[in-house]
C-alpha cells in the first residue's frame, strides 16, 4: 500500500485551531437550522396513520423497486406524505404498507384526516393496480412515538457511557476517554446539523445509523489512539504534541484508506438501492465522513490540549520555590550528623611563645567526636543507598505496568 502520509514533515496538531474552527462553524450552522427550521420527524416520531392494502397478484422476486415506485407516483399524485413497504411472507408478498402523516386540526379529528387520506390512496392505487383493496386501517398514536423517541435517545447516550467507560479501563485516564467522548458527541451533532440543513426525514433508520456512526467513529479513534500510546514508550525525548503529530500522519493512510472504501459503496447503494434507503444512506454518508474527521482533526488534537494542560501544571510544579518547611527538612537532610558534643569543638589556644611545640595528636575528646560523626555519615551513605534501590524498583514495576 503507498503511504503519502508518513514521511510528511505537516504540522497537524500546530493547527488545531483551524481544525477546532471548522468543526464548530459546522456544528454552529446545523444548530442554527435545527432552531429556526426544526428537524423533520418521520411518522415513527410524529404519529400518524398506517393503511393495509391488499394487491390483487403477489409481487414477483426482484420487482419489489418497481412497484414501490409506482406506488410512490400513486401516492404523490393523490397529495398525501406517506411511506411505502411491500409486506408478505418470504415467497407470497401481496400486501402494501402505506404509512401518513396525519396532523389534526381544529376542524377535523385525527381519524377523520385518515379517512380521507384513505379515500385518496384508494383512488389513485387502484389506477396502478387494478383490484387492490384497502384491508385495515389503524392510527399509530403519539404516545408511542414519544416512547420510540425516548429510547433513541437512550440509545444513543447508554452506547456513549459504554464506549467512556471502556476506554477509561483500557488507556487508565480519563483524559483519553474524554476526548474519544467528545469526538462522539461531534459526529451526532454533525449529522443532526446536515438532517436540519437538508430537512431529511429523521425516523428509525436514522437512529440506527447514528449507532452505526457512533460505533465506526470511536473504532479509528482507538486505533489512533493505540499508535499514540505506542510511541510514548518509543520516544522518550519528545513531547506529547510531537508524538501525537507522529503518530498521526503514520495512521493517516490507514484511516483515509478506510473512509474511502465505505463512502464508495455507501454512494453506490445511494445511488442504485432505491428511495427507501436514500434517508439511511445519506446518514451513513455523512456520519462516516464526519467520524473519519473526528478521529483525526477532533480526538487527537483535544487529547493534546488536554496532555500539554497536565505538562504545564507539572513543570509550574517543579520550578515553585520549596517553602520555609520543606526548605529547612532539606537543609537537614544534606547536612552532616554530628552529635552535640561535635558542635562544641575545642579551640586551640595561640601559641604564647614562640618555643612552645604544639600536640599533634587531637585530644581523646576530640578524637570520640571524630569518629561518631564518621559513623554517622556511613549510616547517611547506607540510607541513600537504600532509598536509591526502593525508588528503582517503584520505577522497574510502573514500566512493566503496560
Amino acid at each position: 500500500m503507498v503511504d503519502l502520509f508518513r514521511k510528511r514533515k505537516w504540522d497537524l496538531v500546530g493547527h488545531r485551531k483551524v481544525w477546532f474552527a471548522i468543526s464548530l462553524a459546522v456544528i454552529l450552522t446545523g444548530m442554527y437550522f435545527w432552531h429556526a427550521r426544526g428537524l423533520n420527524y418521520g411518522i415513527d416520531f410524529t404519529g400518524g396513520g398506517l393503511v393495509t392494502y391488499q394487491l390483487a397478484e403477489p409481487v414477483a422476486a426482484g420487482r419489489e423497486a418497481p412497484t414501490l415506485a409506482q406506488a410512490r407516483e400513486a401516492t404523490e399524485k393523490a397529495g398525501v406524505d406517506a411511506r411505502l413497504q411491500i409486506a408478505g411472507t418470504a415467497t407470497h408478498k401481496d400486501q402494501l404498507l402505506v404509512r401518513t402523516r396525519v396532523v389534526a386540526d381544529e376542524s377535523r379529528s385525527e381519524s377523520d384526516i385518515l379517512e380521507e387520506q384513505k379515500a385518496k390512496l384508494s383512488e389513485s392505487l387502484s389506477a396502478v393496480f387494478p383490484g387492490i383493496t384497502d384491508v385495515q386501517s389503524e392510527l399509530v398514536t403519539p404516545v408511542v412515538s414519544t416512547e420510540l423517541m425516548q429510547k433513541a435517545v437512550w440509545a444513543v447516550a447508554w452506547g456513549c457511557l459504554f464506549i467512556l467507560f471502556w476506554i477509561r479501563v483500557r488507556y487508565l485516564d480519563f483524559k483519553w476517554a474524554g476526548s474519544a467522548l467528545l469526538a462522539l458527541v461531534h459526529d451526532v451533532l454533525v449529522l443532526l446539523g446536515v438532517f436540519a440543513v437538508t430537512q431529511r426525514e429523521i425516523n428509525s433508520p436514522f437512529v440506527a445509523a447514528a449507532l452505526t456512526v457512533v460505533g465506526y467513529s470511536v473504532h479509528d479513534t482507538i486505533v489512533l489512539f493505540d499508535r499514540i500510546r505506542e510511541n510514548l514508550k518509543l520516544r522518550k525525548g519528545d513531547t506529547f504534541g510531537e508524538t501525537a503529530n507522529i503518530s498521526l500522519l503514520e495512521t493517516m493512510a490507514r484511516s483515509v484508506n478506510t473512509v474511502l472504501t465505505v463512502l464508495f459503496v455507501l454512494t453506490a447503494v445511494y445511488a442504485l438501492g432505491g428511495v427507501s434507503l436514500r434517508d439511511f444512506t445519506f446518514a451513513l454518508l455523512v456520519g462516516i465522513t464526519a467520524g473519519g474527521y473526528s478521529s483525526i482533526f477532533t480526538a487527537a488534537q483535544i487529547l493534546v490540549v488536554l496532555k500539554n494542560r497536565e505538562e504545564r501544571a507539572i513543570a509550574r510544579r517543579r520550578a515553585e520555590p520549596r517553602g520555609p518547611a520543606r526548605a529547612g527538612a532539606a537543609a537537614r537532610r544534606t547536612a552532616p550528623a554530628v552529635s552535640q558534643g561535635a558542635r562544641a569543638r575545642p579551640v586551640r589556644e595561640p601559641a604564647e611563645r614562640p618555643g612552645r611545640v604544639t600536640p599533634t595528636q587531637p585530644a581523646p575528646e576530640a578524637a570520640a567526636v571524630g569518629g561518631e560523626a564518621t559513623g554517622n555519615g556511613a549510616e547517611q551513605k547506607r540510607r541513600r543507598a537504600r532509598s536509591a534501590r526502593k525508588k528503582l524498583k517503584t520505577g522497574r514495576k510502573r514500566k512493566k505496568r503496560f
